[in-house]
C-alpha cells in the first residue's frame, strides 16, 4: 500500500476489513479497509492519513493465460477459436481460472501450441 503523505515508499499490509458497502465520494466510490500494516522500526505514521492499496485475494504463477476478449461464451461454458488448418479455425472449450479483469488463466482445453483467433480489436500481447 502506499500512504499520501509519504512518497516513494510502499508498505506490507494484511487486509481485515472491506466495508461491503461503498460511498460516493468526488466521482469515486470508496470503500472504508482496516489492515494490518507491517512497519519498520523507524517508520510512523499518524492516525487518518490517506493511503491506496492493491489487494491481492489470490495469485497464480508461471499458467497459461489469454486475454479475456478472446474468450466466447455459449450458455456457462467458455471456448476459443482454434486454428485446424490455414484460416480454418474450430470452437474449442476451455476450463477458465483466475482472472485479473483483462487476462484469465487457461486450466484445460487448449496448449501452448494452439494458434488462437485474435479479432482486430484485440492487442497484440
Amino acid at each position: 500500500m502506499t500512504i499520501g503523505a509519504i512518497e516513494n515508499d510502499t508498505f506490507e499490509a494484511t487486509l481485515k476489513y472491506i466495508a461491503p458497502k461503498g460511498v460516493l465520494e468526488n466521482g469515486a466510490v470508496q470503500f472504508e479497509i482496516k489492515a494490518d500494516v507491517i512497519l519498520n522500526a523507524d517508520r510512523f505514521i499518524r492516525a487518518g492519513y490517506s493511503a491506496s492499496a492493491d489487494i491481492v485475494l489470490q495469485r497464480a504463477d508461471k499458467v497459461m493465460a489469454i486475454h479475456e476478449s478472446l474468450l466466447h461464451f455459449e450458455g456457462d461454458s467458455a471456448f476459443v477459436e482454434v486454428e485446424t488448418a490455414p484460416q480454418q479455425f474450430t470452437k474449442r472449450f476451455v476450463k477458465t481460472g483466475l482472472s485479473d479483469g483483462i487476462n484469465i488463466q487457461i486450466l484445460s482445453g487448449i496448449s501452448d501450441k494452439d494458434k488462437i483467433k485474435v479479432p482486430a480489436s484485440v492487442p497484440a500481447q
